[in-house]
């Protein structure tokens, strides 16, 4: 969301007062600031998100504007990719370097409903299906396009499996065995299981009713599961999906990303904040592409006057050539990748941007302006859809009022603080105890007035009291095979102390933070620092696996209130075990943290089985495309996994009145409500116009960011 504010020369009452955090700046007596802080207002508390100043002087410190000037402006189509504002269909290449399209396709019926068949479950155990002697199972899956690269099936080990009519060669304990594509046809493929002569496997079943809860689309497909008790001479349709799934490596038929925001206003190598009005007129683009036959890619833009999209200020998408609005110094341009053939893909390598751009000339009393100093926030945007709560939801207020959260962070001096004294409360509201007896829902207030649960349920219920105080947090989990193949389920919070995103363990009451700075690390991070020390530039395999316990020296493990974070070494622990941070090899996200809002889609027994389709999961080199056979939504795109909150963007323009200038500023931020203004520390109120003269700026201006709650 973008807004547009002007500085003039009156200023309007200010009344209530507040403290702030921020970037200090000393003046002297022929300079003056105009400070521009984001925060957040928590009914009483706030948080820095992120500071721009702009000073003033009498010394002459502008950039002379040009008054007709051609502009290019070229992107790698990789930087875009990762810092635009999404990427949908297409995926960067194995290169590093260009874009090409997606080429994952999962081909499945039971994964929206699939449960778990764990041995300890009592209540809400899963169906299946027991496989052996003359008692074999069918599964029928249509393929709309059969071409591929690879294909692979996710069934039980230890099953023999014929693909229309053709047994394919597979090891016993092979869970994702190949499948000769000669052996794939379009339409209905059958896929029939049966077990060696004097074994049995049981093959899960997802039932309907679960399917539907969270899929409801699927509602009037036909059944595609089957079971024969004669060899296959006679089938029946069984009451739910078995759960046999088909990856594909084919490329996606369309695809499209959206470069960053750019500035065609902006003459080469200017890095100041103050710019001068344009004018930006006949816009083109080229593109470096490669284009086999069948196969395109088309380019659209559209332009805004502020520096952070918004619907209700920018443009829709239209044609290159067409004319750009007056005031329009911004554009974006998307990228639409296609291919009628999913063996083949085009492949984008950079754009370059230019525009005739008409700059107005500075006016004569800029020459008193220089910029002393500022930090402009970046904003980073991802793919996913994920979904927020609202933070006035009635039962997060109710949940923050019953347990009286306010008093059990109070005291703290800084956000981390409140953190970690929050994150030790709910470690002490329960026993570990794994709902054997009956599933929670996601639920902080059930599941403590239960006061049962694993690591599922501290990550839930400490991810709702994060809400309940005004934090974005979510739920994320993973596994590392042959290390410590056992799972775990976290929560990661956005942090505005730290401005990242950090990983907290509730369960276990601790964070891993870098020895050097002490600050908490995200999980992304931890895994990145782990598998590069115990793996180097192999993949995460089991027969690369590190074979003796070691620590990772650039990981350290805080427990309970601990912030001073030391690196410790395993292996001269009382008890040698591996760290924690090994176990994060295979990350896995929950796309929503919504779940007082919307109660499905939800995995089902989360925790205890991690075949529900709609998790997204991590992909990068030191991850084999294997581990992700199961699941449809994959991503390597940093910026889909590490987006940034709270952050405010802006730019300063030469207003047309003497003595003005234009401030505009955009946000992407749940909840937001309004942008607020502080004058002199006299005291926050909601901004229309930002009101500051030439001769009459006052010390300090702050901008921040009001969160509905």
């Amino acid at each position: 969301m973008g807004w547009r504010r002007r500085l003039t020369d009156s200023l309007p009452p200010l009344q209530q007062s507040a403290a702030h955090k921020g970037h200090t700046f000393y003046e002297s007596s022929r300079e003056k600031e105009v400070n521009r802080m984001a925060s957040l207002k928590r009914k009483g508390w706030m948080l820095a998100i992120a500071m721009a100043a702009v000073a003033v002087s009498t010394a002459w410190q502008c950039e002379a504007a040009e008054p007709v000037a051609p502009r290019e402006i070229t992107l790698p189509a990789a930087e875009a990719f990762e810092k635009g504002m999404g990427a949908w269909g297409v995926r960067l290449a194995d290169d590093g370097k260009s874009v090409v399209l997606y080429d994952r396709v999962l081909v499945e019926d039971d994964g929206p409903g699939i449960g778990s068949d764990s041995k300890w479950l009592k209540v809400d155990k899963g169906m299946t299906e027991e496989i052996s002697g003359s008692t074999v199972v069918k599964k029928v899956l249509y393929l709309e396009r059969p071409d591929a690269m690879s294909a692979r099936l996710y069934v039980p080990r230890g099953l023999r499996v014929e693909v229309n009519g053709s047994p394919i060669e597979k090891a016993d304990n092979a869970r994702y065995p190949e499948v000769p594509l000669v052996l794939l046809r379009k339409g209905d493929n059958e896929i029939v299981l049966s077990c060696p002569e004097g074994k049995s496997v049981h093959i899960k079943v997802a039932a309907p009713l679960h399917i539907l809860r969270n899929a409801p689309e699927r509602k009037g497909r036909p059944r595609r599961s089957y079971i024969s008790t004669d060899g296959g001479k006679k089938w029946k349709p069984l009451l739910g999906e078995v759960m046999v799934r088909l990856h594909l490596i084919q490329h996606a038929r369309k695809g499209h990303f959206i470069s960053q925001a750019i500035d065609l206003g902006k003459a080469a190598g200017h890095k100041g904040v103050l710019l001068w009005p344009v004018a930006v007129k006949g816009v083109s683009l080229e593109a470096d592409t490669e284009v086999p036959q069948g196969t395109s890619i088309e380019f659209t833009v559209r332009t805004g006057p502020c520096p952070v999209y918004d619907a209700g200020l920018w443009t829709d998408w239209h044609a290159v050539g067409d004319a750009v609005p007056q005031g329009h110094r911004y554009l974006q341009w998307k990228a639409t990748l296609q291919s009628t053939d999913p063996l083949v893909t085009p492949t984008l390598r950079k754009v370059t941007v230019a525009a005739d751009v008409s700059a107005e000339a500075v006016p004569a009393w800029a020459g008193k302006l220089k910029v002393a100093g500022f930090h402009n926030e970046e904003i980073r945007y991802t793919s996913m859809p994920f979904a927020n709560e609202d933070f006035k939801h009635p039962k997060l207020v109710a949940l923050r009022k019953k347990y009286k959260l306010d008093e059990v962070v109070a005291g703290s001096k800084t956000e981390f603080e409140k953190l970690l004294k929050l994150r030790n409360w709910v470690k002490k509201q329960w026993r570990y105890d794994a709902p054997t007896e009956g599933y929670p829902a996601w639920d902080a207030d059930e599941i403590m007035t239960v006061k049962q649960g694993f690591c599922v349920q501290y990550a839930i219920v400490y991810m709702q009291c994060l809400q309940s105080l005004g934090y974005n947090a979510r739920f994320v989990f993973g596994y590392h095979p042959g290390v410590m193949s056992t799972g775990h389920e976290v929560t990661e919070i956005w942090s505005n102390q730290f401005n990242r995103w950090i990983m907290m363990d509730a369960n276990a009451n601790l964070h891993h933070a870098d020895p050097e700075t002490d600050e908490p690390l995200g999980m992304l991070e931890i895994h990145d620092r782990m598998t590069r020390a115990y793996y180097g530039d192999e993949q995460i395999d089991w027969a690369n696996r590190p074979r003796n316990i070691r620590g990772v020296e650039n990981l350290a493990t805080c427990r309970r209130m601990e912030t001073d974070a030391e690196y410790s070494d395993p292996t001269t622990w009382k008890k040698p075990r591996w760290p924690r941070y090994a176990k994060w090899g295979m990350i896995r996200m929950m796309p929503r943290n919504n779940f007082y809002s919307e109660q499905y889609p939800l995995p089902r027994t989360q925790g205890l089985t991690w075949d529900w389709t709609g998790h997204w999961i991590w992909e990068d080199a030191k991850t084999p495309r294997s581990y992700a056979t199961r699941y449809r939504h994959i991503t390597g795109r940093r910026s889909d996994w590490v987006w940034t909150l709270n952050q405010v963007r802006f730019d300063a323009v030469y207003g047309k009145a003497s003595g003005t200038i234009d401030i505009q500023m955009g946000t992407q931020t749940p909840n937001f409500d309004t942008f607020l203004i502080n004058v002199d520390g006299k005291g926050w109120q909601a901004s229309g116009r930002l009101p500051v003269g030439i001769d009459g700026l006052p010390d300090h201006l702050q901008v921040r960011i009001d969160i509905a709650q």
